[in-house]
C-alpha cells in the first residue's frame, strides 16, 4: 500500500464510479455496458472475461479440451460453459461485494494492509518480467490497472472481514466432527490422501538419473511389487521393505494433499483410483505403487475450521448486502451473448 488510509463514504463511492468509467473506456471495441454492477463497482465485458478464463484453466485437465468441448459438454444438466460463466461471475461480484460490504461498515485498512495490497499488487506486474510485459497483458484482455488493484484489495478485504467475523469465535469439537460427517463425501474431489512405494530412479546422493540398467531393473521390482500389493500382500510390510521415499519416516500413513500440492502424476493416479484400490505411475522421481486411503477427521480438520469460518464470512457479507442496501445487478442480455 502507498502510505495513505483508504477512504469510507461518499468520496471513495465517487472514486468507483471512476474507475469503472476508466475501465468501459478501455475496452475498445466492446460494449460499454458493464456485466454487472456490484453497489457502485462495475465489472466489465473485459474483466468478467479475465474471470471466465481463469475458471477454464481451472477446469483445464478434465475433458473439456477445445471450445467445442465448452459449448456442447454439460455438467449436470447444464452446458459446460454455462457452468463456467456462472462461477466467473460468482467470483466476480463477491471480489467486488468484499470491498463494497466492508467500505458500508467502516472497515478500515491499517498501513500495514494498505501496504501489504501494494507489495501483492507489485509482485504480480513483476510476474510478467517488465512493465511493457504487464501493460500489453492489461491491453489483451481488455482491463485495466485499477482492476488490478481491486482484486488485490478485495483479499485484504475478505482478511479484514474474517478478522471482525473471527475476533470472538470459538469453534467446537463437536461442530467440527458434525461438519465431516456431514459433508465427508465432498472432500473427496479436492483432498486426497494415499500412501506409497516409491523405487526410485534418482540416485539418492547426487540427484542425477540412474543408469539404464538401475532404471530398468527398478521398474521390474516396481511392477512386481504392484502385482504383489494387487494380489492382496500387505501393503504397509512392502512399504516398510521396499520403498525409498525420503518423505517415509515422517509420514507413515501416507500423504494428505490438495490440487497441485503433489508431482502432476502422482496426483492423477491418486486421484483415478477409488478408495482401497492399487495405482501405479512414473515421475521423474522414479516408480510409484500407490494405494489411495480414506480420509479420516483428522487429515481434514484445519479444512474443516477454515470451511466453516468461510461460511461465517459469507453470512456475514450478505447481512451487510441487506443492511447497506447493497444492489447487485446482471446484464443477461450481454451475458448469454458471451461464448
Amino acid at each position: 500500500m502507498n502510505g495513505r488510509v483508504f477512504e469510507t463514504g461518499c468520496s471513495i463511492m465517487k472514486k468507483l464510479a471512476v474507475t469503472a468509467l476508466a475501465l468501459a473506456m478501455l475496452m475498445a471495441g466492446c460494449s460499454s455496458e458493464p456485466v454487472a454492477t456490484v453497489g457502485d463497482i462495475e465489472i466489465g465485458k473485459g474483466e468478467f472475461n479475465f474471470y471466465l478464463s481463469s475458471i477454464k484453466d481451472e477446469m483445464s485437465d478434465t475433458e473439456l479440451q477445445t471450445e467445442e468441448d465448452w459449448q456442447n459438454k454439460e455438467i449436470e444438466g447444464k452446458k459446460a460453459i454455462d457452468v463456467a460463466k456462472e462461477q466467473a461471475m460468482d467470483n466476480a461480484v463477491v471480489n467486488a461485494l468484499y470491498i463494497e460490504v466492508a467500505e458500508a461498515a467502516g472497515l478500515v485498512l491499517t498501513q500495514e494492509e494498505e501496504d501489504y495490497v501494494t507489495t501483492t499488487k507489485d509482485r504480480f506486474v513483476a510476474s510478467y518480467g517488465s512493465e511493457s510485459a504487464y501493460k500489453k497483458f492489461l491491453k489483451e484482455n481488455k482491463i485495466s490497472d485499477d482492476f488490478i488493484d481491486m482484486m488485490c484489495r478485495s483479499t485484504v478485504y475478505y482478511q479484514k472481514i474474517g478478522s471482525e467475523v473471527t475476533k470472538d469465535l470459538v469453534i467446537e469439537e463437536t461442530d467440527k466432527k458434525a461438519f465431516f460427517e456431514e459433508h465427508s463425501t465432498e472432500f473427496d474431489s479436492e483432498i486426497w490422501k494415499a500412501k506409497h512405494i516409491l523405487i526410485s530412479t534418482k540416485d539418492a546422493e547426487t540427484d542425477q538419473p540412474r543408469t539404464a540398467e538401475e532404471i530398468a531393473a527398478a521398474k521390474s521390482l516396481a511392477e512386481e511389487l504392484l502385482a504383489r500389493a494387487k494380489n492382496g500382500e500387505d501393503f504397509d510390510a512392502l512399504m516398510k521393505e521396499y520403498s525409498e521415499d525420503p518423505g517415509l519416516e515422517t509420514s507413515p500413513d501416507g500423504y494428505v494433499f490438495g490440487r497441485g500440492e503433489m508431482v502432476p502424476e502422482f496426483e492423477n493416479a491418486t486421484v483415478s483410483a477409488g478408495i482401497g484400490e492399487i495405482a501405479f505411475c512414473e515421475s521423474d522421481f522414479g516408480y510409484h505403487i500407490i494405494m489411495r486411503m480414506p480420509l479420516g477427521y483428522d487429515d481434514v480438520q484445519d479444512t474443516i475450521e477454515n470451511r466453516l469460518v468461510a461460511d461465517l464470512i459469507d453470512e456475514q457479507v450478505m447481512a451487510w448486502v441487506e443492511e447497506f442496501g447493497i444492489v447487485v445487478t446482471k446484464n443477461e442480455k450481454l451475458l448469454s451473448e458471451i461464448k
